[in-house]
């Protein structure tokens, strides 16, 4: 009898580790099947990471020329994005007779907003995304070209110390002449946009306004008429080009004499920086005089269809100026007047202070 005891004890205790091993065994099959429906957090993360990898793997990939177009493109649609505000309404004074006070801007910003949309700040912002790519693209490859064209012409020993300062502003200038040319167009259209009041209802003529003006322009004056105002554009990035190399280099080669050292990052970025703001002041009438002849024809210099005063903003700060620009419509064919001629009308207008109107809304842009 206390065998048998022993026996049944001994076959329930096989069956309850039976039971209890198939019950682990049933457990663990529908956890699995479970996580084939429903993968883990950490499979999801490893995914990202491995995704992540993949990426930056084919971008190193990459010749490091394109890698730099394209953190350049990027970096400068996100620059230009976030000051397109401030562009826009720099263009607007720029173009109109009103006088320009900076604390005036937040004023002409909301009513920007109330009349057209909260939107219409950003308006020809597009026409710039599309030109940055192109712009950058074409002066980087024709860069490139000048300094191996002028490296070939070195001695071996020459090569180790690159191109000198005078060359780099040669080649510097010549790709920023060639990049403007190429992508001229979208420049024009980006600052009629700007000045063009925006309608709610969407497009121009069932286009979209970066197309009707673009398309306008060559209608109206063939390929000549995507070019308008591109004389005093070639103008201003030749002066601009030399002086803001010439400081940066000169920048650069003090610190090297005076701490006997190259210049840190943050060092080169001042020397940009500066360089920027003395060649951008320096070159500021020009680009006034561009953004006028540019916008001849679309919107009156004075008066209440002027693109500030249109805003109910400001009123001219010269009541009896002559209207120059009777058309407002891109429909018509417009004469665009020579550069002499714009910048004479420009001072008999407002002064010496009118071709240095909004450049401080330029030093904050930059």
């Amino acid at each position: 009898r206390h065998n048998l005891v022993l026996i049944s004890f001994s076959l329930e205790s096989s069956s309850g580790c039976y039971t209890c091993t198939r019950g682990k065994e049933g457990e663990k099959e529908r956890m699995e099947d479970d996580a084939e429906v429903i993968p883990p957090v950490e499979g999801l993360l490893s995914q990202k990471l491995n995704r992540r990898d993949t990426m930056k793997e084919n971008v190193m990939a990459l010749p490091k020329e394109a890698r730099n177009l394209l953190a350049g493109g990027l970096a400068g649609m996100v620059a230009k994005s976030i000051v397109a505000p401030l562009d826009r309404i720099k263009i607007m004074y720029q173009v109109t007779s009103a006088h320009f006070r900076l604390r005036n801007v937040p004023g002409v910003a909301s009513r920007i907003v109330k009349e057209e949309g909260f939107s219409a700040l950003w308006k020809g912002n597009s026409a710039t995304m599309i030109r940055v790519f192109p712009y950058s693209g074409i002066q980087f490859m024709v860069f490139h070209k000048c300094k191996t064209h002028y490296l070939n012409k070195h001695d071996r020993d020459q090569r180790i110390h690159g191109i000198s300062p005078l060359e780099s502003l040669m080649a510097g200038s010549f790709a920023g002449v060639v990049s403007v040319i190429c992508t001229y167009p979208l420049d024009l259209t980006r600052a009629q946009l700007a000045v063009l009041k925006k309608k709610k209802s969407g497009g121009i003529g069932g286009q979209h306004p970066f197309v009707y003006v673009l398309t306008s322009n060559y209608k109206n004056g063939g390929v000549k008429g995507l070019f308008r105002g591109i004389f005093p554009t070639l103008l201003g990035i030749l002066p601009y080009s030399g002086i803001a190399f010439t400081i940066n280099e000169q920048g650069k080669r003090k610190i090297q004499n005076v701490f006997d050292r190259d210049p840190t990052n943050i060092e080169k970025i001042q020397c940009g920086a500066l360089s920027g703001l003395f060649a951008q002041t320096l070159t500021y009438p020009l680009e006034v005089t561009r953004r006028r002849m540019q916008t001849i024809g679309l919107v009156p210099t004075c008066g209440g269809d002027a693109a500030v005063n249109a805003l109910g903003i400001l009123k001219t700060t010269n009541p009896d100026a002559v209207n120059h620009v009777p058309q407002n419509s891109l429909e018509r064919k417009r004469h665009t007047p020579t550069m002499g001629l714009t910048m004479r009308r420009l001072y008999a207008e407002q002064g010496i202070r009118g071709f240095f109107k909004g450049v401080t809304m330029n030093w904050m842009k930059g």
